[in-house]
């Protein structure tokens, strides 16, 4: 089974499971939660094809999943980390994990209010992969009483998908979510192999 095959396959899972979990968590308002995150994936997948298969580029799947806010980046929302490609797997999860972490920042985070602000960085250090977001200067945030599906993609989904550990930590100054994981689970073979801990640009 070809490349885009197999992951056509697992879009096809990670859908049923966002229909179940969407109706099961939030029932009142399924349309329009399950809608959004539809689009995430086809953002996902638009860069995908577009690369034949080939994985993602971080920064591309940064700037497709925070689309709706693309006159604050570079302003509001600072983008730092080296020219990486994500392999098709691990660039669903993270697209998806991003897509949650935008639609809270935007309805309760940094993003809700005209002085908040997002930082978005990666890089690698050796053979580990790190990325983060981190939100300040937005309204005081605490963690949700129930364990909803989107912090199920912030965190289980995105570490499921890289071997990886997700730290999440609800600050009153802002949200802070860290990925870390081997960079061969995440990355394109090639870049796995030649990754160093490169210089952040910021962009």
């Amino acid at each position: 089974m070809g490349r885009g095959a197999l992951a056509a396959k697992n879009m096809l899972s990670v859908v049923d499971a966002i229909a179940h979990q969407t109706a099961t968590r939030n029932p009142e308002d399924f349309v329009e939660r399950f809608s959004e995150r539809i689009q995430a994936l086809s953002a996902n997948q638009d860069l995908l094809v577009r690369n034949e298969w080939n994985g993602v580029e971080i920064a591309d799947l940064v700037r497709a999943q925070l689309a709706h806010f693309a006159d604050l980046i570079g302003s509001r929302i600072v983008m730092h980390g080296p020219k990486l490609r994500l392999n098709p797997a691990s660039a669903q999860a993270i697209g998806l994990a991003l897509h949650e972490l935008a639609t809270n920042a935007g309805k309760y985070g940094a993003l809700s209010t005209d002085a908040g602000r997002v930082d978005v960085s990666w890089g690698t250090d050796g053979d580990t992969l790190t990325m983060s977001w981190t939100e300040r200067e937005g309204p005081s945030v605490s963690a949700p009483k129930r364990r909803g599906f989107g912090t199920i993609v912030m965190e289980a989904m995105a570490e499921r998908s890289v071997d990886g550990k997700v730290d999440l930590d609800y600050a009153p100054s802002g949200l802070t979510w860290r990925l870390t994981c081997p960079a061969a689970n995440a990355l394109e073979p090639a870049v796995a192999a030649t990754s160093t801990a490169a210089r952040p640009a910021r962009m």
